[in-house]
């Protein structure tokens, strides 16, 4: 089974990815949680956050369902 970080979308992984060079300790613990984890429900709600923010994607421009259940950010199984 793919891990979070593997099953991100495309899009979202570059955009996380853009701020590596700025930000190196934030983004290398994001990926390791991301790595370590299968299921977005798994994930601490700081942790989403993270993903939200690197993803550039505005806190309020996410639904609800986007921020419990991921699917704005992971391709489908």
């Amino acid at each position: 089974m793919e891990n979070l970080w593997q099953r991100l979308k495309p899009e979202i992984k570059s955009n996380i990815l853009t701020d590596e060079e700025e930000y190196p300790y934030t983004i290398k613990s994001l990926k390791h949680q991301l790595e370590n984890n299968h299921f977005w429900t798994d994930l601490p709600v700081g942790t989403v956050k993270q993903v939200v923010n690197f993803s550039h994607d505005c806190l309020l421009d996410v639904s609800m369902t986007d921020f419990m259940w991921g699917d704005k950010f992971i391709k489908k199984a």
